[in-house]
């Protein structure tokens, strides 16, 4: 049985950790865990692709619009999430769908960060909220100096993620032929260590990734014979011990049917 073997999973696990799965074929859904809202780190940047979608549909943006990225854009630092755009030469001009791409496929927070620029942050959260979403909160970029030194964050919730992924599988969210192209841009995801890691490419995995300092978030669809989905975040636990931890929930999952 799922719930027992999660259970079993957790028990005596410190941190916090929020699990949501929903059976796609049964339509039934579970909670685990001890906080259903987190920090956003990367995982933020579900909101922005919802909301590029959406203005697209609506023609208020195209995909071949061209935007010019300035160095000054950019933060330079070491850690790798911060993407490819500030090694591009000042004044590069990219596409909405270059930044989708970037901000989907390999979680470039600058890529992001410029997207929240285009769509609005204002606008952004309107659309989570008429959706119906209130623990998700898209309340600065990352990294933005000034927001930050205020303690403004922003925040995701576990199980909103996993409703979210349920009107994509569905081809309910924005329109279908939206839907079908998030799908498809979302199985491009390029962190695999923690739910795609136990498939070894052998099933298609359509998520987004969040790792920021003790937070660590994995959430998406599993293509499996038996589709589910799947949105986890746990914080205040050795990163390592956290993917592991993910990496036996994906694998009891993908085990099991819906008791």
């Amino acid at each position: 049985m799922i719930t027992q073997a999660i259970m079993d999973r957790l028990a005596g696990i410190d941190g916090k950790i929020g699990i949501s799965y929903i059976d796609l074929e049964e339509e039934k859904e579970l909670f685990f865990g001890n906080s259903r809202v987190f920090q956003g780190s990367g995982a933020i940047m579900l909101m922005a692709l919802v909301e590029c979608f959406k203005q697209m549909e609506e023609g208020k943006i195209k995909e071949d619009d061209l935007y010019r990225i300035h160095k000054d854009d950019c933060i330079q630092a070491d850690d790798p999430s911060y993407g490819v755009l500030r090694f591009l030469h000042d004044g590069v001009k990219l596409t909405i769908s270059d930044l989708y791409n970037l901000m989907s496929t390999v979680s470039d927070n600058m890529a992001f960060n410029k997207l929240v620029d285009i769509l609005g942050k204002e606008n952004i959260q309107k659309t989570f909220h008429e959706l119906g979403y209130r623990d998700m909160k898209l309340n600065r970029k990352i990294d933005e100096e000034a927001a930050m030194k205020k303690g403004i964050q922003n925040y995701i919730s576990v199980p909103e993620m996993a409703a979210i992924f349920y009107r994509i599988y569905r081809g309910q969210m924005i329109s279908e032929e939206a839907s079908r192209k998030m799908l498809s841009l979302l199985k491009q995801h390029q962190r695999t260590s923690m739910i795609p890691y136990i498939f070894k490419e052998s099933v298609s995995v359509a998520h987004v990734t969040g790792f920021d300092e003790d937070i660590i978030i994995d959430g998406g669809i599993i293509l499996t014979q038996h589709p589910f989905i799947l949105a986890m975040a746990v914080t205040d636990m050795d990163i390592r011990k956290a993917e592991t931890l993910m990496r036996d929930i994906t694998q009891i999952c993908s085990m099991s049917t819906y008791k």
